[in-house]
């Protein structure tokens, strides 16, 4: 009798931390900010720089940086600017 009553709590808290770890999750991402930046790579060719944009969602902008530089290795990332980052 112990088993199942026990077997019952352990199933039912299973269910309560499956729906409130997603609401926390989304509250954290609420809270966070797009930030925009400037990829310059070097290409291996005659052409001097392959330049294209990234965005990342974090808290704060060097973990956005962050971010974007394990997608782009080797890469230069600046800030944003629509004049010189195309």
């Amino acid at each position: 009798m112990r088993s199942i009553t026990s077997m019952t709590a352990i199933a039912v808290a299973a269910i309560l931390v499956a729906f409130i770890a997603p609401a926390d999750a989304k509250r954290k991402a609420a809270s966070a900010k797009v930030y925009k930046f400037c990829i310059q790579c070097p290409a291996l060719s005659p052409v001097p720089w392959v330049t294209r944009t990234c965005s990342a969602k974090n808290k704060t902008m060097e973990g956005a940086r962050l971010e974007c530089q394990t997608y782009n290795n080797f890469c230069f990332i600046r800030n944003y600017n629509p004049k010189t980052c195309k």
